[in-house]
């Protein structure tokens, strides 16, 4: 073989060799479509168009079934219970913006160390995100990067893995995915608290002060010294940052008859009263709202124009305003019974007892 073929040889070796490679490359290279750019292509001009999501856990188990109903989003496997906006929100706006940041593996066989393996089949399962009724894919969520910079992800039925630059938080959890906020009202706006207990005496609370920062027990016991202001204001502050920690619909009969009646009287007139008991299935509280007059069965003003408050007259159309809230307040709380923490559920209920100090030699603290 002389110098000139043994060259042309070596030119059509190395040709082979190069388009070899070119056609190894192009069989992992992601399909058109796939490259590098938004997640979920379209999204974010559908997004107010989304109106159901489904979160499947890495073992398969089904955490919510969320849709949106009567102005909100709910829960299906809590009573269609409100969810949380914010998440949800915060959930669709992250996955509109997120995008493709660089393609990994698409062999089935390494998706459990990324975490994209499809849910409830193997180890390394992700977590599913589904889009009912919408032409949005559903999406596998993976393990974060180790680096930080997002997460791995995966369109359900394809192959492509990749990582985003987002971290899209999906809780598994099915209570992270409610709202779990039931009230918001601090002692400052509580204007008096009386815990009633069938078959013992009342407790009956009332700010020293005009800010509500100081509170006192009416009417204690003679021999007894009663506990710290500040420490009286705990059940006077307990419907401040009132959060649930389960739910489920009211039922009258669940209620025993040694249940705790408190009842919370707003500066504005508002009797929030919560019914407390416990249960095999934990510490539950039923609130009903009412107004002064329609609890104490009392009718309406002399004067329709003005009625007198505690910080003067209110007007007709403030006093229908606060009807307004009543009912409105009612119409969302009453329905429902909510699960509290042990330490919130007995700062609604305190006994005389707790509100006075151990006597000496008692051993307690």
């Amino acid at each position: 073989m002389n110098a000139r073929n043994l060259l042309m040889l070596g030119t059509a070796t190395l040709l082979a060799v190069v388009l070899a490679l070119l056609l190894v490359d192009r069989a992992h290279e992601p399909v058109s479509g796939e490259r590098d750019g938004e997640l979920l292509p379209g999204l974010a001009e559908r997004i107010n168009e989304i109106d159901a999501m489904e979160i499947v856990a890495p073992d398969g188990r089904t955490v919510a079934t969320l849709h949106r109903a009567r102005e909100r989003w709910r829960m299906r496997e809590k009573y269609d219970y409100e969810a949380d906006f914010a998440r949800i929100h915060d959930l669709l706006r992250d996955l509109a913006a997120a995008r493709r940041l660089e393609a990994r593996t698409a062999n089935p066989e390494w998706y459990p160390r990324l975490g994209v393996a499809s849910p409830g089949e193997e180890a390394g399962g992700g977590i599913l995100l589904r889009f009912p009724d919408s032409d949005v894919p559903s999406l596998i969520l993976g393990k974060r990067d180790p680096a930080e910079i997002g997460r791995y992800v995966r369109l359900e039925g394809r192959e492509q893995a990749w990582l985003t630059g987002r971290s899209l938080d999906v809780p598994v959890e099915r209570m992270e995915w409610l709202e779990r906020a039931i009230m918001d009202i601090p002692a400052a706006d509580i204007r008096e608290v009386s815990v009633r207990r069938p078959g013992e005496e009342s407790v009956e609370l009332r700010p020293g002060d005009a800010e509500g920062s100081v509170w006192v027990m009416l009417d204690p016991p003679a021999d007894r010294e009663v506990k710290q202001a500040w420490q009286l204001r705990q059940t006077a502050n307990a419907l401040a940052k009132l959060n649930m920690a389960d739910v489920r619909p009211h039922e009258p009969a669940s209620v025993p008859a040694d249940a705790v009646e408190t009842v919370f009287t707003t500066r504005d007139g508002m009797l929030f009263s919560a019914t407390t008991f416990t249960d095999e299935a934990g510490d539950w509280v039923h609130f009903r709202v009412a107004g002064e007059e329609a609890a104490s069965g009392s009718g309406a003003s002399e004067d329709p124009a003005t009625a007198e408050g505690e910080g003067g007259s209110v007007t007709a159309e403030e006093a229908a305003g606060v009807e307004i809230d009543i009912v409105a307040v009612d119409g969302r709380l009453s329905p429902w019974q909510f699960a509290l923490e042990s330490d919130r559920f007995e700062r609604l209920r305190p006994t005389v007892e707790d509100l006075l100090v151990a006597p000496e030699g008692s051993g307690e603290e």
